[in-house]
């Protein structure tokens, strides 16, 4: 996918635009590369920079739409994808939990909770946010 079209697909999940049911929407926010991985410009840093936020966004956006619409599984694919590019990422990691509440695997979920919080913990030395934690309250978070 080249920047023009991850830009316009990101753009159209994120103002909800278009068609959830494309695939190539999916599949170009996931597989998605990063712009001219090679060069060091400083142009070329916040470019590629900029164009890795959008993917990541769009990917957390998706993943929320799919998920109300009734598609966890997809929703699941989406919050992996955006945990793929920045495995610390919040946003993400609550898109997986609420696919597998979604879907009634509650087993999943906790396992996923208790997954994160150990990667903060041992990356960052930091626990997971109140709202991350308030996702499973009958859990110690």
């Amino acid at each position: 996918m080249d920047a023009h079209d991850l830009v316009e697909s990101a753009l159209d999940v994120m103002h909800a635009h278009g068609p959830l049911d494309d695939d190539q929407t999916l599949l170009g926010l996931q597989n998605g590369g990063d712009l001219l991985p090679d060069w060091d410009d400083d142009w070329v840093v916040l470019e590629r920079e900029w164009l890795r936020q959008l993917r990541l966004h769009a990917l957390d956006t998706l993943s929320e739409r799919l998920a109300r619409q009734g598609l966890p599984a997809l929703a699941l694919e989406a919050a992996l994808a955006s945990i793929r590019i920045e495995p610390l990422r919040e946003s993400a990691h609550r898109a997986v939990v609420s696919a597998h509440l979604a879907e009634g695997n509650l087993h999943e979920a906790l396992r996923h909770c208790h997954a994160f919080r150990h990667l903060l913990r041992a990356a960052l030395g930091i626990e997971p946010s109140v709202r991350f934690a308030r996702m499973i309250p009958q859990t110690e978070q």
